[in-house]
């Protein structure tokens, strides 16, 4: 009987280290965000930024500057608070004017802690609202950066849009390409503007084949305000998986028109990345996730180890706050302007986040 109680307490130790094997501890988090015209209010020469100015109709100034900014910094603080993580590993942003608001961003008491850095580069889009991405540093080490324009002989010839801002780095010891994207607007109706899009996808599809052609095992994030859901042929045409796409068929977005819901904020990967073994929202029927067999070791990429990254869940990040209470609009994000009207809220958009899992290497039984 001793014997039996032996073999049995053995045989429960070997099953808890089996479970710690498949234990991923640390929380990243990457998110998105589409800031809704973060400007300074100081005029600046070739931009059209007279809306954003002490004199504009709107009397932007530098109050409701201040608190434009204190309320981003308690998104991003917010996001960082998921899961238990140490802040944002990264965020992709969208809507930012130059790196005077970044920098001051970076200094808000309620984030300042974690001493965000960012990369940003002026675009020749008329309105002057790039793309960045923001980094913690003690998650992220960039090693390479430049930006991708969308202007060839063909397309934006008469007036420029947003570049692709391209990005390469080491993201808690796991290499990452990055590119962060804004993609044209809708304006003049989705059939009309399509074709614009179409041709950021093409411009964007090209840059990751460049980077899969000299490294077939690199891991790829591609993020942005697309301008364009999950389903649309433009997303569909980079090949990548989506993981926003079963929250999308939920009726689920990040932001609203006409009481319909957009999720044109999305994060996508390419098939290098593996999941988490209990990742919550990942199935290989729902997602098509390519190569989808973790127990199967042999179909990992060569260099893949249990120290990696693992994908473990997408999400819309929202909350009261960040949500209209009443009126008119009740139910949208709450955002910054109706108008010309300060309306004291966040961004017409909500983030979108991305979790991943980096695994613990100890094991806490030895």
């Amino acid at each position: 009987m001793k014997k039996e109680k032996i073999a049995i307490l053995l045989l429960f130790v070997f099953y808890l280290c089996t479970i710690t094997q498949f234990t991923y501890a640390q929380s990243v988090i990457v998110g998105f965000y589409n800031f809704e015209n973060f400007y300074d209010t100081i005029d600046q020469k070739n931009v059209a930024d007279e809306d954003f100015l002490p004199q504009s109709a709107k009397r932007y100034n530098s109050q409701l500057y201040q608190i434009k900014s204190a309320h981003i910094a308690s998104v991003l603080y917010g996001m960082g608070e998921i899961e238990n993580a140490n802040g944002l590993a990264l965020l992709g942003i969208a809507e930012v004017e130059n790196k005077t608001v970044l920098k001051q961003l970076a200094e808000e008491p309620l984030i300042k802690k974690y001493h965000y850095q960012f990369i940003h580069f002026d675009s020749k889009d008329i309105r002057g609202i790039d793309v960045a991405l923001m980094y913690h540093p003690n998650h992220f080490k960039p090693y390479q950066y430049r930006t991708y324009s969308l202007t060839d002989s063909f397309h934006f010839t008469e007036y420029a849009t947003r570049d692709i801002l391209y990005v390469k780095g080491i993201l808690d010891k796991t290499w990452v390409h990055i590119l962060v994207n804004h993609w044209p607007s809708r304006r003049g109706g989705e059939r009309i503007s399509g074709d614009k899009r179409r041709w950021a996808a093409t411009v964007c599809k090209r840059i990751i084949d460049s980077i899969e052609l000299r490294d077939p095992l690199s891991k790829i994030i591609v993020m942005g305000d697309f301008n364009d859901n999950p389903n649309n042929r433009s997303i569909r045409q980079l090949k990548l998986a989506n993981p926003f796409l079963p929250l999308f068929k939920k009726g689920l977005g990040s932001l609203a028109y006409r009481d319909s819901w957009n999720l044109f904020d999305q994060i996508l990967l390419n098939n290098q990345w593996k999941p988490c073994p209990d990742a919550p929202s990942l199935t290989p029927s729902r997602l098509k996730w390519p190569y989808y067999r973790i127990q199967n070791k042999a179909l990992l990429a060569p260099e893949a180890n249990e120290s990696d990254l693992k994908y473990y869940k997408s999400m819309i990040y929202r909350n009261l706050a960040l949500t209209e209470q009443e009126g008119k609009y009740q139910g949208y994000p709450k955002r910054t302007w109706q108008g010309d009207q300060f309306a004291g809220g966040y961004s017409d958009h909500y983030p979108v986040v991305i979790i991943f899992k980096a695994k613990n290497a100890e094991n806490p039984l030895k």
